[in-house]
């Protein structure tokens, strides 16, 4: 009976219900990874509909395709990690 008691004051739960580890998963320095992609995917989104030369638009397309690059790396990294709180806060963006 004491192995019980300690077991259950190392976790502080019933061992009846199921722990969520998520929030000892968790990686902070991901999610603002993913908050300043997102935020620099839109503004690659403004420039691109604001620039007139071909040279600087070219630049606009390739910048986009290598923030969505890092934006699915980013959310790969969060499945990988199980980090669905996460997930489901920054959802796949279309197109």
């Amino acid at each position: 009976m004491p192995e019980r008691t300690t077991q259950n004051a190392q976790t502080l739960l019933s061992p009846r219900v199921p722990r969520d580890t998520e929030h000892e998963r968790y990686h902070p320095e991901l999610e603002e990874e993913l908050k300043e992609c997102l935020f620099c995917l839109k503004r690659n989104e403004m420039m691109f509909d604001m620039e007139v030369d071909t040279d600087l638009i070219e630049q606009r397309i390739y910048e986009r395709q290598a923030l969505l690059c890092r934006y699915r790396y980013l959310l790969a990294r969060a499945r990988e990690l199980g980090l669905h709180t996460v997930l489901t806060r920054y959802q796949p963006m279309g197109g």
